[in-house]
């Protein structure tokens, strides 16, 4: 019901996590690049590829097969299964617990590859000032100007060391669009999100709803490592870093997160 768009999430090292320069080819080792997001209600799934090198001709990232990929929480361990592709997943029997800390593991090429984060508790006093919002008619030759709805304002209960993300997902079988588009263009619409803000509100607009229908507002509670992953590193082809880590002995992110969920109709 709550998808993550991974992209593309406290952790105690963050501040210890600095951008390196690359100044040369052999500085761009093949590492382990991990891309996790633990959630209640969600089975755990962890992403690992293998690093492009820098300067290499390579375009897509290879996936590291037959690792021993390990979960740990108060010292209960959990394996991970390689399930193809890129991922390997837990089995059904357990998922990540809000205010629980996980340590994600494995070996890779003779280094310890680790990690470390907590899962923060659920957004709480998520509400809205409207549940439904009607799409204007954009007749150019009536004469009239449209008049356009009271935007939908979103209220929750901000803890002081959190970020909040909002994302509209339409939920409808076959979805109706909103706006035609050129014809041939087949492309998916893409979900609204917002950036990450330590903010208690947001408002959004009929122009962030794509479709006509029933859609989430799913408002995402992150730490401070996913917020990260939206900072302007400044990467240039004078001044090129690596992007952000929490990952020790590899790169990428291990991140926990917790969303509530509106419903909120779209009409014409």
């Amino acid at each position: 019901m709550k998808k993550v768009l991974f992209a593309a999430i406290l952790l105690a090292g963050f501040c210890a996590c600095e951008k390196t320069d690359l100044t040369n080819a052999s500085e761009s080792v093949a590492r382990p690049v991990v891309e996790a997001y633990l959630q209640p209600g969600r089975l755990p799934a962890v992403k690992i590829t293998r690093q492009i090198p820098f300067g290499s001709g390579d375009t897509l990232a290879l996936p590291l097969a037959g690792l021993d990929v390990r979960l740990e929480s108060e010292g209960v361990v959990h394996s991970l299964a390689f399930r193809g592709d890129t991922i390997y997943v837990a089995d059904s029997s357990w998922q990540p617990e809000a205010g629980k800390t996980y340590r994600l593991t494995f070996e890779y090429e003779g280094t310890m590859v680790h990690a470390e984060t907590s899962v923060p508790d659920k957004p709480t006093g998520f509400y809205a000032s409207a549940y439904s919002l009607e799409v204007p008619s954009f007749d150019i030759g009536s004469g009239t100007p449209p008049s356009f709805p009271e935007p939908v304002n979103l209220y929750w209960q901000a803890a002081s060391d959190a970020w909040y993300l909002v994302v509209v997902e339409n939920i409808e079988a076959n979805p109706v669009e909103i706006f035609e588009r050129p014809d041939g263009d087949e492309r998916p619409r893409p979900v609204f999100r917002s950036e990450p803000e330590q903010t208690n509100t947001y408002e959004i607009g009929f122009q962030n709803f794509q479709y006509y229908g029933t859609h989430y507002v799913i408002l995402y509670r992150l730490n401070a490592d996913y917020a990260a992953l939206y900072d302007d590193n400044g990467n240039s082809s004078q001044n090129l870093t690596t992007p952000y880590s929490n990952i020790t002995g590899g790169l990428g992110i291990f991140s926990g997160m917790n969303a509530d969920t509106l419903v909120v109709e779209i009409t014409d």
